[in-house]
């Protein structure tokens, strides 16, 4: 377990499993995600074995409330390089309660120092769609903008850019220090 200020990420388990797919099939949280389909639990199931399980390019936390101990989110590192020591970051706050009260912070911030501290990764980077509020989020705590995709999503009629951010070792270490 690791713990912060307002929330503890703890492995992912099974049990979990139908509570973290009614959230991500949620129109208003699925609407940043690339997988835009409704997940079944077969692909859940599916996810949960091929790439939760067996492999190892993948860490997922579940979120939960520090205080209540109520699961309210999940969040992940994928794609992870450990050749280059870079991974994409994937993160949400699915029970609407807890959003925008700076548990969505903390548990970045966690999952930040796990990626540099622990597992020694050099580079985080996340891609995030123009209509996240979240956006706000990555670069407060230093995430820098590294690109832009022009109209590379599609969303309710209208085609929006993808922001890409990145946060190195080095900026984090240093901006933790401060």
């Amino acid at each position: 377990m690791i713990t912060g200020n307002k929330v503890c990420l703890t492995s992912l388990n099974r049990s979990s499993l139908s509570q973290l797919r009614e959230w991500r099939n949620q129109p208003e949280l699925r609407k940043y995600f690339r997988e835009y389909r409704e997940i079944s639990d077969a692909m859940q199931e599916n996810w949960y074995n091929t790439r939760v399980l067996n492999n190892p390019c993948q860490v997922d936390f579940e979120i939960h409330d520090k205080e209540s101990n109520k699961l309210i989110g999940h969040c992940s590192l994928n794609y992870i390089s450990w050749t280059n020591r870079t991974a994409e970051l994937g993160i949400y706050i699915g029970d609407p309660v807890h959003r925008r009260g700076g548990y969505g912070s903390d548990a970045l911030k966690l999952l930040m120092d796990y990626a540099f501290k622990t597992i020694n990764l050099n580079r985080v980077w996340c891609e995030v769609f123009a209509n996240n509020e979240a956006i706000d989020v990555y670069r407060k705590i230093g995430f820098v903008d590294e690109g832009k995709l022009r109209q590379h999503h599609y969303e309710d009629g209208q085609y929006l850019d993808c922001f890409m951010l990145g946060l190195l070792k080095d900026e984090w270490l240093k901006k933790e220090a401060t």
